[in-house]
């Protein structure tokens, strides 16, 4: 016994001696608890749980806190609570900084808190996690920014639910995309990814435990720059949106063609159907000519086992249609059907295997004449599973003697992916020339569903297109020239009408809802579409706030009024009183005192190289803001010279064909502006445009009404009065303003438009057409400003003519003269106070309908109190307007309006 007592002694003094002397000193070990150091750096990596030997404490009482806490705590679990001297403080969230995180190695990245997540990870039920927390809305306003830059070498990552983003005008532009930015920029090269989960990309926030899905839509893009020489840019681009399904191996197929959803693996198609109509059904003749002898269906099974249905006397179910000699047509609304049906006696008797097994369907449909083919199945639903015909493809040209007779060869398949890439070149002053080209190819994919018990399968048929074309072009060149006097602008483009650059958005349970009209028949059904993503937008007004409504931005922008807010306050100049808080529904050309200084909009002048009676500017359409129009092809061409640096000439042609029909816009046309200014006799602006024109392209509008009635939605459709089928053409425009006194003012305009038609009264009659269609308007304005004391007086007059056969919302006959008196007298008094009085007489002169002549006078007085109150500027208005008009018409009585008001505006001062 005592020599294991000496023995355990010799140990023990052993062990103090290798420790040394300083080790004896120490309190406490940490363990990891502080970080572990690797030459100059300190890791915070888990070590996972280890042994402390002070905590080696042999004893049978229960053990309640954790051993590296012992040597601070030891056993005082169950001391005596005595807060007499020492007082008692609260418990701590131990989560008041956060929680802690660890990157892809282990190392330790902060104490903090998650702010974005997205990640996918396959194969896995619901891969795919999307976390935005509460901070990302209220810290960071949903934008955070990671940046980077040491020399000539910068990049950044964005994040944000609303990132302008463009990569080309004819590949991705969005105001508001909702995704991940990365950017990197040297001096020779530039590099953009994008990323977002386009089918539910979070927006501002999520819930806590974040949106787990397995169906997703997913888009990727990007776009790349290189410096090539001091004078050339090369640049290449692609954007995808696919299906993905997570149930999938993560490097089986090929995922740029997407993949079909959970849903859509369920069940196999019973039933197929094509849909053939007439491309241009307006005409009444030459649509689709089907000939039955010469078409068929090839079945591909999953064994590889192929039959035709001729063969196997498998025919489709025919509906519709006229019966022709060697063909059935489908002339204007007239429809054919030909339904497949896989579920029929024909098909289970005859075919080698069941519908279960079916890997690939092709058609063979002979065709002619201006065909449009459409298809659906049982698969091919809305939500409620009503069936959804899309678009196949069109012909060519409205063809009606069955010269394009042809073999339209297509697969069918449930949309997967829109696919576009494509490249651009640049060149910079090269011999004083500036060039840009730019080329896509777009492509949607599809992929034949069939059941199958393994999710992960992705051995699915998958196409694009028809035979012979799989996919869509577009692209556009422009070339520019300045050496002064002289001036050379050229572009030619073509679009495709097929091009696509549109996708299909998956629910979370793998349905898909084929309602959106987009690829139903080449145009939009609707301004709103719930399950459409879109790579360019429909943004007219260039805001935040796309057109259309879509499934990232289904709050449609009800204003939008292009080229009408130069002032940018996001209110149209012609009514800029209007406002959600204090509605005024009168535009400000019509309203008392303010229609001196504001004219109609027809009095606008400007280019208007569609013939459509709108100045390109100010156009709204419902159609993605590509630089050209998609079924469109064509150039333009013009040169010029300035006589001197007021006075410029211009010469020009310009071409362009609709290419699914005959119908083109072709245009010779001379321009003169003049802009002079002199100190004795004023600035005068001129602008002369005289064009030779044949144009048949219905260009209609999606335009803002200021006459509307209606708050909520003002865009109405203006329907293209086509007044330039075979047109010579003639506008003039005068401007002249003139202030012989600093305090008098003369304003004068003069615009005609003159739309001779070269069509005889016969042709003419078919159209609705006069002769010559124009406006002519004629303005003039005349302001005194005269302080007497502390009154100021401001005598003011107008006059407006106009005489039309059109204008910008009708074809409805004018000849109309208003002429307006009106003074305005404003007199301060007190330190904060001002009293105004406005007087205007009206006198208006329906020189066509004697009926609606009538005279007008108005009175108003206001009251102005400028006040500090809280910290605010408050201006305070009371205010009275009486309007008495009296028409010539003895039927019609005298009408009076009376406007009392009293307001309150709480604003930062001036």
């Amino acid at each position: 016994m005592k020599a294991s007592s000496h023995l355990f002694k010799i140990v023990c003094a052993f062990a103090l001696w290798l420790l040394g002397p300083e080790h004896l000193a120490l309190a406490q070990d940490y363990g990891s608890r502080l970080g572990v150091r690797r030459g100059g750096e300190v890791s915070f990596e888990p070590q996972g749980s280890g042994v402390l030997f002070d905590a080696l404490d042999p004893a049978m009482k229960r053990w309640y806190i954790p051993q590296e806490l012992y040597s601070e705590y030891s056993w005082r679990q169950w001391e005596y609570s005595n807060y007499a001297r020492n007082l008692y403080q609260r418990y701590v969230d131990t989560a008041l900084e956060g929680d802690y995180f660890y990157d892809l190695f282990g190392n330790f990245v902060t104490k903090g808190w998650l702010i974005l997540l997205n990640e996918q990870s396959q194969p896995l039920q619901q891969g795919n996690r999307l976390f935005k927390d509460a901070r990302f809305r209220n810290w960071f306003s949903g934008l955070v920014i990671a940046s980077d830059a040491k020399g000539q070498y910068h990049y950044a990552i964005t994040m944000g639910d609303a990132i302008r983003t463009t990569l080309t005008p004819m590949t991705f532009s969005k105001p508001s995309f909702d995704g991940v930015q990365f950017d990197l920029a040297t001096d020779k090269y530039m590099l953009t990814f994008l990323y977002s989960r386009a089918s539910s990309a979070g927006g501002l926030v999520t819930p806590d435990d974040g949106l787990n899905r397995t169906n997703n839509t997913l888009l990727m893009g990007g776009r790349t720059t290189v410096q090539v020489g001091d004078f050339t840019t090369l640049g290449f681009n692609f954007v995808n949106a696919h299906q993905s399904n997570t149930l999938t191996d993560g490097f089986s197929g090929n995922p740029l063609s997407g993949e079909l959803t959970v849903d859509q693996k369920v069940e196999p198609i019973s039933w197929i159907e094509v849909l053939l109509s007439d491309d241009s059904p307006g005409d009444n003749e030459g649509g689709a000519a089907f000939f039955p002898a010469g078409s068929d269906i090839t079945i591909t099974y999953l064994d590889g086992t192929e039959e035709r249905g001729k063969e196997v006397g498998f025919e489709p179910v025919v509906e519709g249609g006229f019966p022709r000699e060697g063909f059935i047509s489908a002339d204007g609304n007239e429809q054919i059907k030909l339904r497949y049906d896989f579920n029929s006696a024909d098909f289970l008797l005859s075919a080698a295997q069941d519908k279960t097994q079916i890997r690939k369907v092709e058609f063979d449909l002979v065709l002619g004449n201006d065909y449009k083919v459409q298809i659906t199945s049982d698969r091919q639903t809305d939500r409620s599973g009503a069936p959804v015909f899309l678009l196949v493809t069109q012909a060519r040209n409205n063809v009606k003697d069955n010269t394009n007779i042809k073999v339209v060869s297509f697969e069918y398949g449930l949309p997967t992916a829109t696919h576009i890439y494509g490249f651009t070149v640049e060149f910079a002053d090269v011999m004083g020339f500036d060039v840009y080209g730019e080329f896509d190819n777009s492509r949607v994919y599809r992929k034949y569903p069939y059941p199958s018990t393994d999710q992960g399968n992705t051995d699915h048929s998958t196409s694009s297109g028809i035979a012979g074309k799989s996919s869509a072009n577009a692209w556009m060149i422009n070339l520019s020239k300045r050496e002064y006097p002289w001036f050379l602008f050229g572009e030619a483009f073509t679009m495709d009408r097929d091009y696509a650059s549109t996708t299909y958005l998956t629910e979370g349970d793998g349905k898909m809802d084929y309602t959106s009209g987009y690829f139903e028949n080449g145009e939009n059904s609707s301004i709103t579409e719930r399950f459409l993503w879109e790579f360019v937008e429909d943004n007219d007004d260039q805001d935040r706030i796309p057109d259309w409504g879509r499934n990232d931005a289904l709050s449609t922008d009800r204003a939008v009024f292009p080229g009408w807010d130069e002032n940018n306050d996001f209110v149209p100049d012609f009514n800029q009183n209007d406002n959600t808080r204090r509605t005024n529904l009168v535009p400000d050309y019509e309203e008392p005192f303010l229609r001196q200084n504001v004219d109609r909009p027809e009095f606008l002048y400007g280019i208007d190289a569609n013939n459509n009676a709108w100045i390109d500017r100010f156009e709204n359409d419902n159609e993605p803001d590509f630089p050209y129009k998609r079924d469109h092809r064509g150039f333009n061409v013009y040169g010029g010279a300035y006589v001197i640096p007021q006075v410029r000439i211009t010469f020009g042609h310009l071409r362009d064909e609709k290419i699914s029909t005959d119908h083109r816009n072709y245009a010779t046309y001379g321009l003169l502006n003049i802009d002079l200014e002199h100190q004795t006799w004023g600035r005068l602006r001129i602008l002369e445009v005289v064009k030779s024109i044949k144009d048949d392209i219905a260009d209609n509008l999606l335009q803002w009404d200021n006459r509307s009635g209606i708050r909520s939605d003002r865009n109405i459709e203006v329907v293209d009065p086509m007044l330039g089928r075979d047109t010579f053409f003639n506008s003039l425009y005068i401007g002249h303003e003139y202030s012989p006194r600093s305090n008098l003012t003369f304003k004068n305009s003069l615009k005609h438009d003159l739309w001779h038609q070269r069509m005889d009264a016969a042709e003419r009659a078919t159209f609705g057409l006069d002769s010559n269609e124009f406006f002519f308007g004629i303005i003039n304005k005349l302001e005194y400003f005269y302080e007497l004391g502390r009154v100021r007086l401001m005598p003011r007059w107008k006059s407006e003519y106009r005489r039309s056969t059109y204008d910008l919302f009708s074809q409805q006959d004018r000849d109309e003269l208003t002429e307006i008196f009106g003074t305005i007298v404003r007199l301060p008094f007190l330190a904060r106070t001002t009293l105004t009085m406005g007087i205007e007489y009206v006198l208006f002169k329906d020189l066509d309908a004697k009926i609606n002549n009538f005279q007008s006078f108005i009175t108003a007085g206001q009251l102005t109190n400028t006040s500090d109150y809280q910290g605010y500027e408050l201006k305070t208005q009371v205010g009275l307007k009486f309007d008495a008009r009296d028409f010539e018409d003895p039927g019609v009585k005298t009408k009076t309006i009376l406007e009392a008001f009293i307001t309150v505006y709480a604003g930062l001062g001036e």
